[in-house]
């Protein structure tokens, strides 16, 4: 990482650390929840509403990032990920780690990091020159990538050969280790004079969103863009991957493992290659990219019908379309992460990024219970609602070219 500091080299090794941690418990978690129940529908409606946290607290944190000490935040809140999985550890061991007591874990963890994420996307335009910030913004990418990369393989191993317990304690030593090597970090920071928190938070919010709405058009339309591929698109590698791998192909959990990785090595691969497709990527050619994956979706919808009957050759297909998928997303959020960063003063970098991180997280939960409806009825043809979704993909694609036109972008 030449031409960047310290401070943001020390915060990307503090983000591999926390997001590995973060990513090995998640995969546990969640193919220990598909275990316990089976159901395609159990699993979602726990992941959805694991997400609600983030839908409140995010615009929170924003305001918390613009006003307070950075470095403080992570390795305040790093500490507090650590405490929570050793509690749920305590439960565990004592036999009382139930699928709710799961769900309150993942909402509370969920709460921490809506307050975390943006004291990360708010420190990079800090740390680092305008001229660097696209590529800074894909290595971020890249680094927590690789974190999710090695994770659901860590996991996989972990579950198939030690025990929940085992991979519980694990995450927590991760999270306390992430803290401890954040202290060194130095992210410049100006006190601002004390307010009543509760008249800081709502104060920051309104002039967050009054901001967006009414002087920065294109962050509307951006978040707009966002809530949608939450809603439609990204509920399929939530639910729709595992539920698919583990229960209809009958594929062994570290299958499901190194598809999860293979997902994070693309998105590490679009996230190092970002810097080379810059003068390529544009608002009025945004579209082609959701194009893209509408075409990989009807793809997989053929792969997994009846034309197809190897299930490894079906798991093969969903893994690979996936991969390709989450590689024009990714390409998709950084440009947009980018142009927000740019366009917004430093003093509301933090309040835009959560309300823009809030909206898209609202969609998340609504979109992953009703997929796990969805895929439980759609369960012995699951390639017409992989195909509706190619359907919905193409839909928003259209959408962003009406949104993006080279006149609105300049504009």
């Amino acid at each position: 990482m030449r031409g960047f500091n310290r401070d943001f080299k020390i915060l990307i090794f503090g983000q591999i650390i926390s997001i590995f941690g973060s990513s090995v418990l998640r995969f546990a978690l969640s193919l220990y929840v598909l275990d316990l129940t089976n159901s395609a529908t159990v699993f979602g409606t726990i992941m959805g509403l694991s997400i609600v946290p983030a839908i409140v607290i995010s615009p929170i944190g924003g305001a918390i990032a613009d006003r307070f000490d950075k470095k403080k935040i992570m390795v305040i809140l790093d500490l507090c990920s650590s405490i929570l999985i050793i509690l749920f550890a305590i439960l565990l061991f004592s036999g009382n780690g139930t699928v709710i007591s799961i769900g309150i874990l993942l909402m509370a963890l969920t709460l921490v990091s809506s307050m975390y994420q943006p004291a990360v996307q708010a420190s990079i335009p800090v740390l680092v020159p305008k001229e660097l910030l696209l590529k800074s913004n894909g290595i971020v990418s890249g680094v927590v990538s690789i974190a999710n990369f090695v994770g659901p393989i860590a996991g996989s191993v972990l579950y198939s050969f030690t025990s929940i317990n085992v991979i519980v304690v694990v995450s927590a030593i991760f999270f306390f280790t992430a803290a401890v090597i954040e202290i060194f970090m130095k992210i410049p920071f100006e006190k601002r004079a004390p307010e009543p928190f509760a008249q800081m938070v709502t104060s920051d919010i309104k002039q967050g969103i009054s901001y967006i709405i009414h002087e920065n058009r294109f962050i509307l339309k951006s978040i707009g863009i966002a809530f949608t591929v939450s809603l439609f698109i990204a509920p399929m590698f939530f639910v729709g991957l595992p539920y698919m791998i583990k229960v209809l192909f009958n594929m062994p959990d570290t299958y499901f493992g190194f598809a999860q990785s293979g997902i994070s090595l693309s998105i590490v691969f679009s996230a190092m290659t970002i810097g080379l497709l810059k003068s390529k990527i544009r608002g009025d050619n945004l579209y082609l990219w959701i194009a893209a994956c509408a075409a990989v979706y009807f793809g997989m919808a053929f792969g997994t019908s009846q034309f197809i009957e190897s299930a490894f050759a079906k798991y093969l297909i969903v893994s690979v379309s996936s991969m390709l998928v989450m590689f024009a997303l990714t390409v998709v959020n950084i440009y947009l992460n980018t142009i927000i960063q740019e366009k917004t003063p430093g003093n509301m970098l933090g309040k835009v990024m959560s309300i823009q991180a809030a909206a898209a997280t609202t969609a998340v939960p609504i979109g992953q219970i009703l997929f796990g409806f969805l895929v439980d009825v759609f369960s012995s043809q699951i390639y017409i609602l992989i195909a509706i979704i190619g359907v919905i993909s193409l839909l928003i694609s259209l959408m962003v070219k009406q949104v993006y036109k080279v006149k609105s972008v300049q504009n």
